[in-house]
């Protein structure tokens, strides 16, 4: 199974993303080869858009992740926005629309706190707190950029094989 996130140019190759091939990436071939490196972009693109329109939601929801700023521990951002992601599907499978109100307090006046709410079957992952800062010593920045590397051109063979843009030649 491949798992992966969907970014922009702007970011580094690793095995844990998919980002489209820059300009000099695809200007650096002809024929074939560059007409599937376009076809894989043009796919990416839109695929990212569907995603876009997922975080614009979660924005304006929580319209506090719009200026989220820096924070010291990365793991303790990656933990509220999971949280918020879990509680915007629960609000959508509810068929809630609105926003919700970042004060805790309900237009009755009631506490959020006062609403209990069975949130079993959501998934999520918890990780023990000894293994939140465990990064395998491999895992170089030139690792990251030469398995992403590898891991995209693998989907660009599995999505657009060349033999497939050979015959249109």
């Amino acid at each position: 199974m491949n798992i992966f996130i969907v970014v922009e140019t702007g970011y580094p190759s690793s095995p844990y993303t998919l980002r489209p091939f820059t300009e000099p990436e695809v200007e650096a071939h002809h024929g074939a080869e560059r007409k599937r490196r376009l076809a894989f972009n043009n796919r990416l693109s839109s695929i990212r858009v569907f995603i876009e329109h997922a975080f614009g939601l979660l924005k304006n929801r929580f319209l506090s992740l719009k200026d989220f700023g820096r924070h010291q521990k990365i793991q303790e951002v990656y933990r509220v926005i999971q949280a918020l992601m879990v509680i915007h599907n629960l609000c959508i499978d509810w068929k809630d629309g609105e926003p919700l109100l970042e004060q805790g307090e309900g237009t009755d006046g009631s506490s959020d706190s006062d609403i209990d709410v069975d949130v079993t079957g959501y998934g999520g992952i918890v990780v023990p707190a000894e293994d939140q800062d465990r990064v395998p010593t491999y895992e170089t920045d030139n690792w990251h950029r030469d398995e992403g590397s590898l891991k995209r051109l693998a989907m660009l063979d599995e999505l657009f094989p060349l033999t497939d843009f050979l015959e249109h030649e």
